[in-house]
């Protein structure tokens, strides 16, 4: 058949299937011939599909289109689609609409294009097109072009959603969620950028390393929400002195980093420091109290042996540390005679060793609540160092100095031990139902021996596999697919133990892993909960994760609830399990029997607004 044949035959097809009142022609026995089957297939599809000129006129569009766009064929034919589909802002003007024609050697017929158009009614929605050419002559009137049309609001809609959490997510990753400032891995990423290196070459760069004073008392005496209104009154301060290509993190819970770059003498870095001192000093007004925001200030400048960013902030912590012994609220520039802070490490890595030796660990115990049931169910186990001379060290003392010293698998090991030996007697005090929440490092899981070591310990002590949950750090599974973690993880399960992700939220690890790693649960890092009340978003997050792990099958544990609002969000929420000092504070073995003794059951419905007994040993602990 010839083209011009092909083409009077497409054109009687069209014809037939619009009545001159734009409806499609009737349908009887007699005429589903073969002839009308094209017709009936375009009648049929879902996809809308428009037929137009080489000018963008409609000559045809079927019933599917007609519904998308709110317009009938007999209302539209002839005219081109841009002036009725477009929103007003994107429309073009009626010189370039009458002289519109489609460019042949145009990239629009090599792919799909997404546009925002409006239907009849005025609604908008987002129209996934793809454009193909009819070419059956060198005329214009012998060609024409086939758009197939679709919906696609709802896809576009969830992308965007997507989208925004990944925005999130990578913000996160590299930034703290209370101040909106740097984070660690930020500060790593930018001290090993080539200018920051010139910097520290030249001798041009400087490090402000400062620390809230009496941090804990604000927290303590006003509560967290005002600690948190104190971290943001820091870092709008240091906000107002920070110059261009300068760098703020916080890295750690009231813990801040100026980096100062083009800072040609210790006395210019000085002078900012000073100034920074004086910003973040004006009093803070919070509930209509007056909070006076003191700080601290250690400064570093590269000496002769400088070779990197991380000396430079070493020099500044000892520098900051001298400052705290000298009485707080001062800045110390860095000096050889710092040197001390450095020998007083080593003499805590001393202290950690012969505490590995003499076994000076014990175990404290925190009940994990579950909401359903209105019920203890199980309690997560807490190393603590009974230090000869500084007394009770919880983890965050001295497991940096573990970890330098590669003594991490020999603290595990103690912990696990230990751990185990405070189920057991939880279990011979009659309280056989609940379960226990053991923390170990990365380094551990990477020992293939570990699991099998675990699993003798159970069996030792007569204590069901299934009352054990290991928890691991939600780091553990950032970077390049840490092949050992996941490994351990499968072997762990196979022996019956339960495995978590704790500190979900504070990585971008989770959503990327938690469908590709079989685990049992999931903790909600304290950071998260911390704003269930004030920050909607958060709610939404926390809300998000909650229903994804119950499709998943996923408990989850939210940790560090301390107040009735955030209780009572998490409970409209369907989360699981809470822990948290609104609950009760970690406390030794002994203590924690008595504690269940005299809370068991607990009040029905449970409220957060009483303080949680405390023990003479548990006001020790706090101490």
């Amino acid at each position: 058949m010839s083209d011009l044949k092909i083409w009077r035959n497409l054109d009687r097809v069209v014809d037939k299937q619009t009545r001159s009142d734009g409806k499609p022609p009737r349908a009887d026995a007699a005429t589903r011939t073969e002839a009308t089957l094209p017709g009936l297939i375009l009648n049929h599809v879902r996809d809308g599909i428009v037929l137009l000129d080489i000018n963008g006129r409609v000559k045809w569009m079927n019933p599917a289109c007609e519904r998308m766009l709110g317009w009938s064929l007999a209302e539209i034919k002839g005219c081109n689609p841009q002036d009725m589909i477009l929103p007003l802002e994107n429309r073009a003007s009626r010189e370039m609409i009458d002289s519109f024609r489609y460019d042949l050697s145009s990239s629009l017929f090599d792919q799909y294009r997404i546009t925002q158009h409006v239907r009849r009614d005025g609604s908008r929605f987002w129209n996934q097109q793809s454009h193909s050419l009819i070419n059956l002559g060198p005329d214009d009137s012998q060609k024409m072009v086939v758009v197939t049309c679709r919906d696609v609001s709802d896809q576009v809609t969830t992308q965007a959603a997507l989208q925004r959490v990944k925005d999130d997510l990578e913000h996160a990753a590299y930034h703290d969620d209370l101040t909106g400032l740097g984070n660690r891995k930020k500060l790593s990423q930018y001290m090993r950028s080539r200018k920051v290196m010139a910097q520290i070459t030249a001798g041009q760069i400087g490090v402000l390393q400062l620390d809230l004073d009496k941090f804990k008392e604000i927290n303590d005496t006003l509560g967290h929400g005002a600690g948190d209104a104190v971290l943001c009154h820091v870092a709008d301060g240091l906000h107002q002195q920070v110059g261009a290509g300068d760098l703020i993190c916080r890295t750690g819970g009231d813990e801040f980093l100026l980096i100062c770059i083009d800072i040609g003498t210790r006395d210019a870095l000085m002078t900012r420091a000073e100034q920074v001192m004086r910003a973040v000093g004006r009093p803070l007004i919070w509930k209509d109290q007056t909070v006076q925001v003191g700080i601290s200030i250690g400064a570093s400048m590269p000496a002769a042996d400088t070779a990197s960013g991380e000396a430079l902030i070493q020099r500044a912590d000892q520098a900051l540390y001298s400052a705290k012994e000298a009485g707080r609220g001062q800045v110390v520039f860095y000096t050889e005679q710092l040197g001390q802070r450095y020998r007083a490490r080593q003499q805590l890595s001393r202290d950690l060793k012969e505490a590995v030796e003499r076994d000076q660990f014990t175990i404290f115990l925190q009940p994990m609540l579950e909401l359903a049931g209105n019920r203890i169910t199980g309690c997560e186990a807490l190393l603590r160092w009974e230090h000869p001379r500084r007394g009770l060290l919880t983890p965050a003392k001295f497991l940096a100095a573990a970890k330098a010293n590669q003594m991490l698998p020999d603290i595990d090991y103690l912990s696990m031990n230990r751990s185990l030996d405070a189920l057991a007697q939880m279990h011979e005090a009659g309280y056989s139902d609940l379960t226990l929440s053991i923390n170990v490092s990365c380094t551990i899981l990477s020992d293939v021996n570990y699991p099998g070591l675990l699993d003798w310990a159970l069996q030792s002590r007569g204590l069901p596999h299934s009352s054990i949950c290991v928890e691991i750090l939600e780091t553990s599974l950032l970077g390049s697919g840490n092949i050992e973690v996941t490994t351990a993880v499968e072997r762990l399960r196979r022996i019956g133990v339960r495995v978590a992700l704790d500190d979900f939220g504070t990585g971008y690890a989770g959503l990327s892993h938690i469908s590709a790693i079989e685990i049992d649960a999931i903790k909600l890092d304290h950071s998260m909960i911390r704003r269930l009340e004030s920050a909607p978003r958060n709610r939404v997050v926390a809300r998000s994760i909650i229903r994804l792990c119950a499709l998943l099958g996923m408990d989850v544990v939210a940790e560090g609830v301390e107040t009735q609002g955030q209780l009572d969000i998490l409970r409209r929420a369907k989360c699981p399990f809470i822990q948290g000092y609104g609950l009760a504070r970690p406390m030794p073995v002994i203590d924690m029997i008595d504690w269940l003794r005299a809370n068991t059951p607990l009040p029905e419905p449970l409220t957060l607004d009483a303080a949680a007994p405390a023990c003479a040993a548990l006001r020790k602990a706090k101490r």
